[in-house]
Order: structure tokens, then sequence, then C-alpha cells
């Protein structure tokens, strides 16, 4: 029995730590196409997935280019292309479990870590080997994995204003890409009109197929990629050299490591990889919520436990990287983009890309049809997600009312994000491994956010006479409260119906008054209630008429019921004057 006993508290812990006991449940979205557990068809599945890996091809180009910076040929770019390949394939697979500690159970669908890529790049630059990146690579999934069940307040950390950054800038990210497919040079704007035009031309067809609302509307960028690439070869825009790759690739190759991980790197080389890893978390909490928040009719503020195992999926999913020698990967936000413009969330559809990815990575010649795709049609795909995340982005900064510090965690994290979209150069000189528009600007809204976090706290004490104006100065209080803090209007309702049940209860015993000590948190608010005379009995679990007939503590059980049962915790504790109920409500 005492062993069983000593257990408890450590069965208790990672219950809460990984457990998916306190998941909240979505409520009803009258506008998915396809829901989290919904299964497609399988023709409907296939295509879904071919539209998701259209816009991960645009991608594979980054393992392509890290591998030559590092020295390598074609044909050993090509292998750790299909590494890297096999490495998206797991880090969606994870993703998508409903059980157990790993996952955050959406469709995350993968791309090579944009993130990591400057790092990459770096460590190439200053002598390092593939075998060691691959190893730095290990280690910044194992330092994810470590941060995981440490950070127990990741929205505390990562508040909507955050990761609301982290997802527009996201966006904007892919706007250089797109003009760069497109060849746009200012000395000669007329030699880049063709292929503007056949993206812009692709870009409409896509609009035009999402927003007429068809049975084909979830494949609208798989059609306008399609009707692109027709236009494109007519027009002659087919990349150089295709012929040529795809008869040098082979059909059927084995991908193996080029060597195993060296760790005898330069410490030097790991601040880089670690910086960028609070760029790759602000990203893949961002991509998260966005997912939850679009999944989720009744969604106010992100869900933690999604996001904790999203964070352990993504940390394994790096060390099985590299250990097979191919380049971490990241979550998708651009096919998180194409899923919230379609409306389709089936996990199934993520899994079979996963699969499709596998076999891919098998088959060097098919993987080269994903890559040579029109840079033109490339571009309008771009386009077309960058578009919703960025107004995703938005939606969420401003979730929670801007308050002037929640504005300036939110306007230093765009600004420095944009600043160095409009001027690369600069800080590809003066900070190499933070350059890049989400790198710097995550972290800089990080960093804004944790800096001024201990300025939040505010506190308004009041005492309400419990006789017939009770209900009147609760109202008024609460209302007040909330105008001054900024609380969202909801919370403000809970603050009210909280306090208008507890002191019915407590008129009801005969108490003269109550005293609230109102306390604002960055996410929450916290109520502390003291009043004379005994404790108030446990809340029920099951209210019941009858209890309500027999009076008494089972009456009061149920009146504290009402009064708590839209809290997020609440502890009874004695005081010398009396008693003191403690009730938190997210905000």
């Amino acid at each position: 029995m005492s062993a069983e006993v000593g257990k408890a508290p450590l069965a208790t812990w990672l219950a809460a730590a990984f457990g998916r006991q306190g998941d909240r449940v979505p409520a009803h979205m009258p506008d998915v196409v396809l829901g989290l557990d919904d299964r497609a068809a399988p023709p409907r599945m296939l295509a879904l997935a071919l539209q998701q890996i259209a816009l991960q091809s645009i991608y594979f180009v980054l393992p392509v280019m890290a591998a030559a910076a590092f020295g390598a040929g074609p044909v050993a770019a090509t292998n750790y292309l299909c590494l890297s390949l096999l490495g998206l394939a797991v880090f969606a697979v994870l993703q998508a479990l409903t059980r157990g500690p790993v996952g955050a159970g959406y469709p995350m669908p993968a791309t090579p870590s944009g993130v990591l890529f400057a790092p990459l790049l770096l460590a190439a630059a200053q002598g390092a080997t593939l075998a060691q990146a691959t190893a730095l690579i290990m280690i910044n999934g194992v330092v994810a994995l470590l941060i995981a069940p440490v950070v127990r307040r990741l929205t505390t950390l990562m508040p909507t204003e955050v990761t609301g950054v982290v997802v527009f800038l996201v966006g904007a990210s892919l706007l250089p890409s797109v003009m760069a497919m497109l060849h746009v040079d200012a000395a000669m704007p007329a030699a880049s009109l063709p292929a503007i035009i056949v993206a812009m031309g692709c870009f409409i067809v896509m609009v035009v197929v999402a927003v007429l609302r068809w049975h084909l509307a979830p494949f609208a960028v798989l059609i306008g990629a399609a009707t692109g690439t027709v236009a494109a070869l007519l027009a002659g825009m087919a990349p150089a050299g295709a012929r040529d790759v795809l008869a040098i690739e082979p059909w059927f190759a084995l991908p193996m490591p080029a060597a195993a991980p060296d760790f005898d790197f330069a410490p030097g080389l790991l601040v880089p990889f670690l910086l960028c890893l609070v760029a790759s978390l602000a990203s893949l909490i961002g991509t998260t919520v966005a997912l939850q928040r679009a999944t989720d009719g009744g969604w106010t503020r992100p869900d933690p436990g999604p996001i904790r195992r999203a964070i352990i999926a993504h940390g394994l999913a790096g060390v099985l990287a590299g250990m097979a020698g191919g380049m971490g990967s990241a979550a998708s936000t651009s096919c998180t983009g194409l899923s919230i413009a379609t409306r389709t969330f089936a996990r199934n559809v993520a899994l079979a890309g996963a699969a499709i990815l596998f076999v891919l990575a098998f088959c060097p010649k098919a993987v080269a049809l994903f890559v040579l795709v029109p840079a033109p049609v490339q571009a309008a795909m771009l386009l077309y997600v960058a578009g919703f995340m960025m107004a995703q982005g938005c939606e969420m900064i401003v979730r929670r009312s801007l308050d002037t510090r929640r504005t300036v965690v939110a306007g230093l994290g765009l600004t420095s994000g944009l600043a160095v979209l409009v001027s690369p150069a600069f800080f590809t000189a003066a900070l190499p491994a933070l350059a890049a528009p989400l790198a710097f600007g995550a972290l800089v809204a990080f960093l804004a956010n944790l800096v001024t976090l201990p300025l939040v706290r505010r506190v308004e004490r009041f005492v309400v006479p419990l006789g017939g104006r009770a209900a009147d100065l609760v109202e008024d209080h609460t209302f007040a409260i909330g105008g001054a803090w900024g609380l969202r209007p909801d919370t403000v309702r809970k603050l009210h119906h909280a306090l208008t049940e507890l002191g019915d209860l407590l008129a009801a015993r005969g108490t003269a008054a109550m005293a609230v000590t109102a306390t604002q948190q960055e996410d929450a608010v916290e109520l502390a209630v003291s009043f004379p005379g005994a404790p108030l009995p446990t809340p029920a679990r099951r209210p019941r008429a009858a209890d309500i007939e027999a009076g008494g503590d089972a009456m009061e059980a149920v009146s504290l019921w009402l009064a708590l049962r839209e809290a997020t915790r609440h502890a009874m504790r004695s005081t010398s004057e009396g008693q003191e109920l403690r009730i938190v409500f997210h905000d």
C-alpha cells in the first residue's frame, strides 16, 4: 500500500504533464468541411494530400542548398533531401498521434525547417562538416524535449499577441520567396512580366474556386497549380535542365546517411542553433494555436496540453532526423494556412501525405517532379497561403484587448521582423543567426513579453455589503475592473456571475459583507473573497433538484457549484478573520 501511495504523486504529475485528460473538447465549427476525426474517401484524401505536398515541395530546395553548402555533390544532395523527406513523414505522424505523451493530435504536415537553414549555412561557412551539423540538429531536438515538460505556463510565455506575431511573420516571410520566384528586377521590370501574368492567373483561379465554395473548393490550390503549370509550360517556363535532372535520377534508391553524427564541433556553433530554437518553438506554438482556433467553435485561449505534446513531437522528430542524417523539420505553416483556407482538418489527410513522402524518399526521380514545378506556379501557391497566415496572425494579435503593454509586445515583434524583411543584408552581416524575419521578430516579441511580464500585476480591493444593492455593487465593480484592465467581455461576465452567486450564498447565511481582492495576471484574474463564519462546503459535482429542496449544506454545495462552474481553479483556506476563497479565471 505504501508503495502505491508513494507513486501516486508521480503518476499524478505525469498525467498532468503529458496526459490528455485535461484537454479541451472542441466545440462545433459550422463551416468545417472535414473535421479532425472525419475520414475522407480515398480519392479525396489522396487529392488533398497531394495538394499539401505541392506546397511542401516548395521547401525541398532547402536541404539541397544546405547540403551543397557543406560541399555535397548532386547525388549526395539528393540523398540528403531523401533523408529529410523521411524526417518530414515522421514529424507528421508524431504530431497526429491522439494517444500518449507525444503529438498535438492535429494534422500538421512538415517542411524542412527554414529557421534551421541559417544556422546550417553559418556552420558550413565556419568549416563544420555535415556530420557535425546533424549532431547539432540532434542537440536542438533534445533541448526541445527538455523544455516541453518544464515550461508549465506556455500560454504565459507565448500569449496570443506573441503567437499572432509569429503567424503574421510566417506569412510575411513568404513574400520575398514569391518575388524571387518571379525574378522581379527593378532594372528590367518588363522581363518578369510574363511570369507575373502566369502567377496572377494561377492565383486568381485559386481564389475563384475557393470563394465560390463549390464541392471542389478544398482543392483550390491543386486546381490553380495544375492550370498554372499548363500555362507555364506552354509559355516555355519549364525549369532549366529539367529533362537532364529527370534522366539522371533513378526510380529507386535507398537513402543512406553520409556519416554518423559527429559531436566534435566548435561550441560556438551551438549558440545560433539554440537561439533559433526559440523562433522554432514560437512558430510551432503559433501553428498549433492557429489549428486550435480554426477547429474549435468555442475557442478563447490556447489549450496548453496539445502545445506541450507538439513540442515533444517536434523535439523527438529532430533527434530522429539528426540520427538519420537529414535536415530538421518544422510544422508547415503554409499547409496549415491551406487547411484553414479550405476548412479541411482531417488527420488521415496528413497521414496519407506522410505515407506518400515516405515512398518518395526512396524514389529520387519522383522527388524531382515536385522540385521542378514552374517557379510562377510556386509563387502563386505561396502568395495564396501567405495572405491567410497574415490575416490569421492579425486576428490572433487583437484577440484580447490591446493595452499598452500588449501593443508594445506585438508592435516590437512586428516591426523587428519587418525590419529584417526590408533590410536583410544588414541583418545577415550583423546577426547572421537571426537574419530571418520570423527568427528575429519572434525572439524580440518573446523577450518583450518576458521582460514586461512583471509589470502586469494589478490589484483592486473592494467590500460588498450583502444587502439589497449587492448585485448592483458587484456589477459596478466588475465592469469597472474589466474596462480598466482590458479584460475580455466573457471574462468580465464570469467574474460578475461568480461574485453574484457567492454573494447570494453568503447573504442567505446572514453574512453582512464580503471583501474582494481582484488581482490581474498576464492571462488570468484571481479573486480572493474573504468572509467571516464557517467554511463553505465542497461544491456539488452533479447538482440535483433534491439538493436544493433539502437546504442546508446540500443547497450551499449547489450554490457554490454555480459560482465556480466557469472558474479555472479554486481553493479555500481559513484565516485569522474567517475564511478566504480564491478563484482563478483565465482571460
